[in-house]
């Protein structure tokens, strides 16, 4: 749960992106290839010549990252061009440099550095700026400071869709006291944003419809986790069928996993997540097989589920997870230890990563995890 949150509220501060503002691609954020020295060494990847993106651009890169299909290249490509930005910070607008810190922080706040996006956020001089508030929001429900996400969703009031005001509310007040009061709140909504879902997508604005689009997605899948946490996995997944199945974002594709496997449907983990790992072979130039780390472990316990053991996806997981281990990677230090509860059981392996995980995430799934790691050493001590 802890990583779908924070994939879900990065589809959120897409939204904003998209619904919120308009972006001029005529505007000075723009990079060339060419104007990088060739000695700068910034990436792996093999950059094009004449490369341009605006930060709307960058934007929409960064959040084809959150997709099973992503090449793993769209979050250097970002970096990339913020590093070139940062350099010509001086010929940009005020408008231009506070759009770069947000898409900065953004950036920071997918590989975990919280503190160092929210200090980039709080250097903002425009006032209760959308795409800020949001993000503060996330880093603090990821810090296990609901009560201060909650504040900063509630100045979004006015400031963007009604419809983004209110499920972020909702979901910080549901994170604060987790019972069925605020997401039978958020479900009152449901036909107020199946309503404006039509109003935005006759609209004429290309940026109109696709904020449209990333409303209905944030929503439904914020629906659908509240449920799950609720113990309402069909109901979770009913939520999920709202949306459109044939290109859901992994935050989406790990909440109707864990739904799936608490119903005991393995098997249609199995079906769906292998033919998405068939697909990213298929994209890839890479012999490695393709498939998200989260994406991964569920498929691994969908085996084991179905008693099946030493297959070639769990000898695969196990490893990327030697590797994440060997690596101490706080970004999937939960992931790791619920490896190490859940596929190969080593207690204190899992403890010591949901200990790192604890470090850097602070929400109740963490805590829960942290809790688990815990008992499983406690009982291994006592049987030892």
């Amino acid at each position: 749960m802890k990583l779908m949150a924070r994939l879900i509220a990065l589809s959120a501060l897409s939204t904003l992106y998209s619904s919120a503002l308009a972006f001029d691609d005529t505007a000075s954020l723009s990079v060339t290839s060419d104007d990088i020295p060739s000695n700068k060494v910034i990436a792996t990847w093999s950059a094009q010549p004449q490369v341009k993106m605006t930060v709307a651009q960058a934007q929409t890169v960064l959040s084809q990252s959150r997709y099973p299909d992503a090449t793993g290249n769209e979050r250097q490509q970002v970096i990339r061009f913020i590093h070139y930005q940062k350099q010509q910070k001086s010929s940009l607008s005020a408008s231009a440099q506070t759009q770069l810190m947000v898409l900065e922080a953004k950036v920071l706040q997918g590989t975990h550095q919280f503190r160092e996006a929210e200090a980039i956020l709080n250097e903002i001089k425009t006032p209760l700026y959308a795409p800020a508030l949001l993000l503060l929001a996330d880093i603090n429900i990821q810090q296990g400071n609901p009560a201060a996400a909650k504040k900063y969703c509630q100045q979004l009031v006015g400031k963007t869709s009604y419809l983004l005001a209110f499920t972020c509310i909702l979901n910080a007040e549901f994170t604060l006291n987790t019972n069925s009061a605020s997401y039978e709140k958020l479900l009152n909504l449901e036909a107020f944003a199946e309503k404006s879902r039509v109003e935005k997508m006759n609209a004429n604005n290309t940026s109109i419809k696709q904020g449209g689009a990333s409303e209905r997605l944030w929503y439904y899948e914020t629906l659908a986790a509240m449920a799950y946490t609720l113990d309402k996995p069909e109901t979770a997944l009913s939520h999920l069928n709202k949306i459109d199945t044939q290109k859901l974002p992994v935050s989406a594709l790990l909440l109707w996993s864990d739904a799936k496997l608490k119903l005991s449907k393995s098997q249609d983990v199995i079906k769906r997540l292998t033919a998405i790992q068939a697909a990213a072979n298929r994209n890839s130039n890479s012999t490695e097989k393709n498939i998200d780390d989260g994406l991964l472990l569920r498929l691994a316990k969908a085996e084991r589920q179905i008693r099946l053991h030493d297959t070639e996806i769990q000898k695969q997981l196990a490893d990327r997870m030697a590797l994440r281990t060997w690596r101490e990677d706080v970004s999937h230090a939960a992931q790791v230890a619920s490896y190490f509860l859940d596929i190969d059981y080593k207690p204190a392996i899992a403890l010591k990563f949901a200990r790192i995980n604890w470090q850097a995430a602070q929400t109740r799934s963490d805590a829960r995890l942290l809790a688990r790691a815990e008992s499983a050493v406690a009982t291994s001590s006592t049987l030892n």
